[in-house]
Parts: structure tokens; sequence; C-alpha cells
């Protein structure tokens, strides 16, 4: 079947990268979509990477609230929402935060990022 989106990517592209971008992308707009209202103050971060077996967000926090626990599954719940009747529907979606700057020691940093607060001046 051919993709009109195609033209896009790059043309030496292997149909399992060709679905693994695709895929990636799709669940780069479902988590945009997911956090919407939902990114507290203190949410520095937010990537999702698509593992075979699951969906991981990753999130990057100032500090870890009840509040932010909170977000994090309402953002976690939301997702699931927006997957339950796509080719994702049946992807277990799982957390993991990190208490700190979103930099090189952030997981996350490696995936793709759907949200990156501005740095606070002092």
């Amino acid at each position: 079947m051919h993709n009109p989106g195609r033209q896009y990517y790059r043309p030496n592209l292997t149909a399992a990268e060709e679905r693994a971008l695709l895929r990636r992308n799709y669940l780069v707009l479902m988590t945009g979509q997911a956090t919407l209202g939902l990114i507290a103050e203190d949410m520095l971060g937010i990537a999702v990477e698509g593992r075979p077996d699951t969906v991981v967000l990753h999130f990057a926090v100032t500090a870890r609230t009840a509040e932010i626990d909170e977000d994090i599954d309402d953002i976690a719940f939301e997702l699931r929402t927006f997957l339950a009747d796509g080719p994702e529907q049946h992807s277990p979606i799982t957390t993991r935060v990190h208490i700190g700057q979103p930099d090189a020691t952030w997981p996350g940093r490696s995936h793709a990022l759907t949200y990156l607060a501005k740095p606070q001046s002092e």
C-alpha cells in the first residue's frame, strides 16, 4: 500500500524503518494531545518512547509531589484514551519520573521530546 507521506521521508528507508518512524510520529502526536492542560509548572520535560512491548512516558520534574503524580496519572490515562481505537490500543503505558533537569542525565532525553520547559532565569 502506498503511503502518501512517503515522499517526505528518506527514500532509502526500509519498510520496517518506515513503520517505526510512523509509529514514533503517531505516539508523539497522541502524547502531545494527552498533555494539553495537564503540564504542571514543576514539569520540566516530557518524552515518549515506543518500545516493541510498551509505550514509555518519561517525565523530568523539579520534585515528586502528589500533584505531580496525579498529573502524570492523568496524562497516562488521557494517552490510553487517545490510543484506544488505534493500532496501539493494546500497548501498555508505563511512566518513568526523573527528578532534575531534562539534561543528558535524564533518560527521556534520547527519546522523542514532546515538551521541554523554557529554562528559568535566575
